[in-house]
């Protein structure tokens, strides 16, 4: 559940992309608060955990992205992942899905009751929906 020093450098090596750390204790922490009040930064660490040797980022149409990052330092067009926030649903599931299963499977942190309402909110609209 730690990220580990050589994704971080890999991934900043160009300068100009930022590796968002996470580790066993700051993921502790995010997932103990109320999911209302979880901070962008935070969630930004917890998207880098599901994608520890990627980068993260935005874009115009879709908030959030997902590139590889070649050798050189600079991110690899197109992302490999495009989402239009926690709640898009992809294949069943959504990013806050996939991270509190992720979580789940790699720890024995406690989630706080928050997350998991709304994930079911997120995933019975999304089933309405189709």
């Amino acid at each position: 559940m730690n990220y580990k020093e050589e994704d971080k450098k890999y991934i900043e090596k160009s300068g100009y992309i930022a590796y968002f750390d996470f580790t066993e204790e700051i993921i502790s922490e995010i997932v103990n608060t109320d999911v209302r009040e979880v901070e962008d930064r935070d969630w930004q660490r917890l998207i880098q955990m599901l994608y520890p040797t990627n980068m993260i980022g935005s874009g115009l149409f879709q908030p959030i992205l997902i590139f590889r990052v070649g050798r050189n330092g600079k991110r690899i067009d197109p992302p490999i992942e495009a989402y239009n926030g926690l709640d898009d649903i992809k294949d069943g599931t959504c990013l806050l899905s996939r991270i509190i299963d992720h979580i789940e499977k790699n720890s024995e942190l406690k989630i706080d009751d928050s997350w998991y309402e709304l994930k079911n909110k997120i995933l019975e609209a999304g089933t309405n929906e189709d």
